[in-house]
């Protein structure tokens, strides 16, 4: 499993990883859940992936189509928070480097740019236009599998709200 999808291709994931984080971040008022929404999702994806030459120009191109103003790091967690920042200190009066300072934030927001950055821009490209309806499977399979959870932490704040109504 890599960045949450059952897959072993690390390519197909990154694909799916973007889609996901772009899907879930969409405004649900405006681009709904329907019948056919799985089929648009996949032509919006193949479409904005013959399209690019690049993931961030993917992504681009993606976002609008989805209804998605802007992706929320909510979405984007791939456990980069399990990699230690260092803050390099440098001498005020030399500027030769001091020390490092280990900043250790477990609440610290992910944003998966290493990851896109040192994706093969070609192969996942080339997933998400090729291998469309795979990807779309991963991502749909990752939704499934977060359901049960989801409804289960919407049940535990709806009844921490009625207690404090109460």
């Amino acid at each position: 499993m890599i960045h949450g999808f059952d897959t072993t291709d690390e390519h197909a994931a990154t694909a799916a990883l973007l889609v996901y984080a772009t899907y879930r971040s969409r405004n649900p008022t405006r681009f709904k859940a329907s019948v056919d929404m799985w089929a648009r999702i996949e032509r919006f994806v193949k479409d904005s992936a013959k399209r690019s030459k690049t993931l961030p120009a993917f992504i681009e191109a993606l976002k609008p189509r989805l209804a998605c103003e802007t992706i929320s790091p909510r979405w984007m967690r791939i456990g980069s928070n399990g990699e230690v920042p260092l803050l390099a200190v440098h001498d005020a009066e030399t500027g030769a480097l001091r020390e490092y300072v280990q900043i250790d934030d477990p609440d610290r927001r992910e944003f998966p740019t290493k990851l896109v950055e040192r994706s093969d821009a070609r192969q996942t490209i080339q997933r998400l236009f090729s291998e469309t309806a795979w990807v779309v499977m991963l991502v749909r399979d990752r939704i499934e599998r977060e359901k049960p959870a989801e409804k289960r932490l919407t049940a535990a704040v709806d009844a921490e709200i009625e207690g404090e109504a109460a």
